[in-house]
This record gives C-alpha cells, structure tokens and sequence, in this order.
C-alpha cells in the first residue's frame, strides 16, 4: 500500500545529524567549567603529589559518587519536570487563544463576527501572546519586536503596554460586549472563563521564570559534584589511568549542567535548552490572524535544536 505525505509537516525530532550541534551548544554553555576541569588536569597529572594525603578511601569514594548520582538525579527530574510544565502552560495558553476566538464567533452574528470590533478582539489576543513571550524571556527578535509594534498601532494601544494591561483590556472588552447586548450572560461567563484560564497560565509561567532553585541547592550540588570529581581523577591516576578519570569526570560534570541549564525554559540563546516561544507564537498567530501579520525575517522551526 502506497501512503501519501500530507501537508502539515512531519512531527518534530531531532535528526542525528545534528547531535554535533547540541553537543556544540552543550560545550558553548559549560566553557568556564570545562576550561576549570582542563587547567586541573593540566596542574594535578604531572604533578608528583603524594596521592595518600589527597585522596580519600575506595569506598568512601564510592559512596560519594552514589550520593553525587542521587542530587544529578534528582536535579534533572526537577528540571525537566519544570520545563514540561513550562510546556504545558504554553500549551494552555494556545488552546486558550483559539477558545477564545472559537467562542467569538460561536457567540456573534456573522455580521458582528465580520466587524472591526471582533477583529480587535482577536488581534488583541494574539498580542497579548507575543508579549508574555517576550516578557518571559526579556528578549526579542528584531523583526518580531517591530511586528508587534505595528500590531500594538493597529489596536490604538501603547507600545509599552504589558501582558497585565492587555489582560485588563480583555476583560474590559468582554464587559463592553455584554453591555452592549452582542452576547448574553452565559456568554460573557463564557469568555469570562477562558480569560481566567489564560491568567492561570500567565501566572504558572511567571512562577517558573521568576522562581529559580534554591540558591544553597544550586551551590551545593556543583561543589559536591567538583569534590567527587577531583577524587575520581586522583583515584585513576593512583591507578595509571588518568585518561579515564578525566572522562568519567567530564560525564559527571556534563550530566550536572545539562540539569542547570534546563531548570531555564525561557532562556535567550534560542537552543535545544529553552522553549520554542517564537515558533508557538508564530502558530498562533497565524491559527487567529492567518496572514495578517509580517515576521520579516524570522521563519518558525521545526527542529528542536534550533528552535528560535
């Protein structure tokens, strides 16, 4: 049987092609402490210490590296834990977007739907999208940051408006819908609960972006992980085989800040680390507005290793 190839673009996946890519931009972000790991290997190897009074015992080392394998563990299920949720809420957030503008039209005539009140309406929903992203990551594409000014001009609102502004405007706009009789009350309770869903998720992601790991946690398990990783290196070097301890030390510390980077899902360096922001905006965008808006420059991806 002979399958046809639609239309919608296949599934996103990271080809393995570009695994050199994600292992560059991995090294790229742990450069300080891989420059720390090469210039103690350099000082420790050809140096004639006396191991005895470095190292500690086999088996407390051992149980060191147990411990150090529980907090990466555990730090990395934290991570993506709050990177999915991240997803999740961005998720909300675009399920929400398209209620919102499924819930107009299901609720006005077609000649109201067709009106430049109710295009406002939509167009304000979309920006209210493009500014959480760019709250959430405090940083935007050039083009992008001029589209959403053009966008902010066609709503007669100011460029420094925020997502709690534009929300504020959003529920006035339902107040104005219900005054004026273009909805009844089952509707404006109708929009009213798709507008408090979207300040739920506004609110989960600010938490996330806004709530870092606990500072003594954060120091503590990079500490930990170099005391471990000095003792594995010393201990293979007792053993000829420094080589090795390098490499077991370089996985241990890579396993680590693969966990620390992560903990960041709006992060600004647009890489396999952070959330594809721009890319679901742009979705959204065109699900509500299609064709309305220019982006310039800027083309969406659909792979994971360069999302933005």
């Amino acid at each position: 049987m002979a399958f046809k190839t639609g239309s919608y673009g296949d599934p996103a996946a990271t080809n393995q092609r570009d695994y050199w890519r994600v292992a560059f931009q991995l090294v790229k972000r742990a450069k300080f402490d891989l420059g720390m790991l090469v210039l103690m290997s350099a000082v420790l190897i050809p140096l004639d210490i006396h191991l005895k009074d470095w190292l500690l015992s086999t088996k407390a080392v051992a149980v060191l590296g147990i411990a150090m394998s529980i907090f990466i563990g555990f730090r990395n299920t934290q991570a993506i834990s709050s990177w999915w949720e991240a997803r999740t809420l961005w998720g909300s957030v675009v399920n929400k977007s398209r209620c919102w503008a499924d819930g107009l039209r299901g609720l006005l005539s077609r000649q109201q739907w067709q009106s430049a009140r109710t295009k406002h309406l939509v167009q304000l929903q979309v920006a209210i999208a493009w500014q959480l992203n760019f709250e959430l990551r405090n940083f935007w594409h050039p083009d992008l940051q001029l589209m959403r000014q053009q966008l902010l001009h066609q709503l007669a609102l100011p460029v420094n408006s925020t997502v709690r502004s534009l929300s504020a405007q959003r529920a006035m706009a339902i107040q104005q819908l219900a005054e004026e009789q273009w909805i009844s009350e089952r509707g404006r309770i109708h929009l009213l609960e798709i507008s408090d869903a979207m300040t739920d998720a506004v609110g989960g992601l600010e938490r996330i972006r806004n709530t870092p790991i606990p500072p003594p946690y954060d120091l503590f398990v990079p500490v930990i992980n170099w005391v471990f990783g000095t003792q594995l290196l010393l201990s293979f070097e007792s053993q000829g085989s420094p080589i090795t301890g390098i490499l077991l030390f370089f996985g241990f510390l890579i396993a680590e800040r693969i966990g620390a980077y992560v903990e960041g899902p709006f992060d600004q360096d647009g890489s396999s680390f952070s959330m594809p922001l721009n890319t679901i905006c742009v979705g959204t965008s065109e699900d509500l507005i299609p064709s309305e808006l220019d982006y310039g420059r800027y083309r969406p991806s659909r792979n994971p290793v360069f999302w933005d």
